[in-house]
């Protein structure tokens, strides 16, 4: 395991970061990645709305596989540009050395949108 270095926090920085549920509607493959990634389009409901997102998740998905999936994303964190894409939500995975990135799902669906805590 990797030793990770973390600052001290508190629960509101914690709570600062707005994490909600949303659904993959589309996908394509960031051909001007230099990892293997995918460009995905999320529906966070009425009140967010699409939102898109780069992930390097394509070791353990394939297109069709994500298309209709919810996941959880943090949508309060500033656009970037990824390989030329703008990336606006930041999508939450699990990186095991073993296994890959293994998407963070609710264990159930819920509402778009419903914030996460």
């Amino acid at each position: 395991m990797k030793d990770i270095n973390f600052e001290p926090t508190t629960i509101d920085a914690f709570i600062s970061l707005d994490i909600r549920v949303g659904k993959i509607i589309k996908v394509e493959r960031n051909k001007k990645a230099i990892k293997p990634a995918y460009k995905l389009y999320i529906d966070f409901g009425d009140d967010i709305g699409e939102k898109q997102s780069s992930a390097q998740i394509c070791q353990n998905y394939t297109e069709e596989q994500l298309v209709g999936k919810q996941i959880l994303a943090v949508v309060n964190f500033p656009p970037r540009r990824v390989a030329g894409f703008k990336s606006e939500v930041l999508v939450l995975a699990a990186v095991c050395d073993d296994q890959g990135t293994i998407l963070v799902q609710p264990e159930r669906n819920v509402n778009l949108g419903t914030r996460m805590l």
